[in-house]
């Protein structure tokens, strides 16, 4: 008897534990997924580009099932006449098929300027003319003046990831300002002449109430809907990297890297040429 019920209990007990790994996913992603006010839900789009195959020409059968030696005048006849039909077949160069466009995409990169990778990310972006969005640190900033100069000389958006990377859930809403974003934004005004108001809190860590606070002094906050994990040594190898991408990617996907490690920098360019021959075009966050 007592065999008999331990079945339903144990089913029970699994249903209650299924159902709070579930409240816990929903309650962690809020925070992640919260871009712009305007932007929808991301969706996952998982097929790829569709590409069209010309097939080639199929030889018709002679009259009469007459057959001819290669070579022949009436062979050569009939090879001319084959490929000229192939070569009408054949659309004109403003006529090939292009990738599928799936929308708009944006490049971040965390926690810099430094003095190695920086640079190297600046590099690969020029050469593949591809502009970004960089959330720097105050710290930094004032470490490495001449490289946030590069940053913004080379056409990207500079935006604001605190002075010194603290968690701001911890921090007062006055002290986030006073001490994090305004003292940051100051310091890239005084190199470039532009006081950013787009922030990335660090960790992307935000109470709710400061995220009213925020917004109510004039600053957008910006998260991220992709995160590379290039700052994470147990999974950012780049085939790792290239497979989350390769699985997550999505129209307006807002791509969280890092800009002071040799991850980003190892796989940048092939990241940026999937995301290209997937359809994708890449602007900075204010233009998505």
């Amino acid at each position: 008897m007592l065999k008999k019920r331990k079945g339903p209990l144990v089913l029970f007990y699994i249903f209650l534990l299924l159902l709070s790994f579930r409240v816990t996913a929903q309650g962690s992603q809020y925070y992640i997924n919260e871009l712009f006010d305007a932007n929808p839900p991301p969706q996952v789009l998982k097929e790829g580009p569709v590409v069209r195959i010309i097939q080639p020409g199929v030889e018709k059968p002679m009259a009469n099932e007459e057959q001819f030696e290669p070579g022949s005048d009436l062979g050569l006849e009939l090879e001319l006449e084959l490929e000229l039909e192939l070569e009408a077949e054949q659309p004109e160069p403003s006529q090939q098929p292009q990738p599928k466009s799936l929308g708009k995409v944006a490049l971040t990169f965390d926690d810099g300027p430094d003095g190695r990778y920086t640079g190297r990310i600046l590099d690969i972006l020029k050469t593949e003319d591809v502009p970004a969005t960089f959330f720097v640190v105050g710290e930094a900033v004032e470490r490495y003046p001449e490289t946030l100069k590069r940053i913004f000389n080379e056409g990207h958006l500079i935006a604001n990831h605190s002075r010194t990377h603290a968690d701001f859930a911890l921090l007062d809403n006055e002290d986030i300002l006073t001490t994090e974003l305004i003292p940051t934004s100051r310091a890239v005004e005084k190199i470039t002449g532009y006081f950013p108001l787009i922030m990335r809190p660090p960790y992307g860590s935000l109470r709710q109430d400061s995220v009213q606070f925020v917004r109510e002094s004039g600053w957008k906050i910006v998260r991220w809907s992709l995160d590379t994990f290039d700052w994470d040594s147990t999974q950012n190898s780049p085939e790792q990297i290239l497979n989350r991408i390769q699985t997550l990617h999505h129209r307006g996907a807002i791509i969280l890297m890092h800009c002071n490690g040799p991850a980003t920098t190892r796989v940048l360019p092939d990241l940026i040429k999937m995301l290209r021959d997937l359809g994708y075009e890449f602007v900075r966050v204010n233009e998505l």
